[in-house]
């Protein structure tokens, strides 16, 4: 009896975990993406990769793409939509192209890029795309590349093993996905530290890392969410 109800709690000591730690999440910060879009522009250079063209994929890819084409001076600088994630790490289903280019890519050579590749679907989609432009060649890049993806990026800043996955939020998307995970908690009005105490709890984030109060009163700004009395709310 007595060992039936210790596993009956470990039992439900577990999933009142799993229920709690959805799953991780980690702020990047600007150093971060300096550091592992550098660390592409050496590798193609040491590659002896000049792209004629670089290629953002939007929306994550945006901001990659146009530091590498800063740092090889390349002005030729497009982007191309894949749609796969909905909200804040829930997919919307299969990856599909959303847009297309309306640019000559016949015998250039082509630079893809993209944040980061975890599934890799985004980055195959896009990848075949473009291979039925005929350009001469098309180099793949990504600042993170997860071990567990279908697809190996030629380069990439620095690779995650599926143990060590997290939701990466990029300076890019801190407002939204600082939203999502922490809209669940506003259907009662919440100060600063309460908010900061459940992030962390749920998501293991590292809000030190941001100024979470200058974040929320931009959402309330916007509308998204109501502050009174030092308290943030939905």
């Amino acid at each position: 009896m007595i060992l039936k109800k210790v596993t009956n709690f470990k039992i439900s000591l577990f999933i009142y975990l799993w229920i709690i730690m959805e799953f991780k999440a980690t702020y990047v910060s600007w150093n971060n993406i300096e550091e592992w879009t550098l660390k592409i522009r050496n590798m193609l250079v040491e590659d002896n990769f000049m792209p004629e063209i670089i290629i953002g994929i939007a929306r994550g890819g945006l901001v990659p793409a146009r530091m590498i084409s800063d740092y090889l001076l390349i002005k030729d600088l497009l982007s191309i939509k894949t749609e796969h994630w909905g909200l804040t790490a829930t997919m919307d289903g299969k990856a599909i192209l959303a847009g297309k280019l309306n640019h000559n890519l016949e015998n250039k050579k082509v630079l893809l890029v993209d944040d980061i590749t975890d599934t890799g679907e985004s980055m195959k989609i896009a990848y075949e795309y473009l291979k039925s432009l005929n350009p001469k060649e098309i180099k793949t890049a990504s600042m993170l590349y997860v071990n567990s993806s279908s697809y190996v990026p030629d380069y990439y800043g620095q690779g995650i093993t599926k143990d060590n996955w997290a939701w990466f939020v990029f300076p890019w998307n801190a407002y939204e996905d600082t939203y999502n995970l922490s809209k669940k908690f506003l259907d009662i009005p919440r100060p600063l530290d309460s908010i900061s105490q459940l992030l962390r709890e749920n998501y293991n984030l590292n809000v030190e890392s941001i100024d979470l109060n200058a974040v929320l009163k931009g959402l309330v700004k916007i509308g998204l969410l109501k502050y009174t009395n030092n308290m943030f709310s939905i």
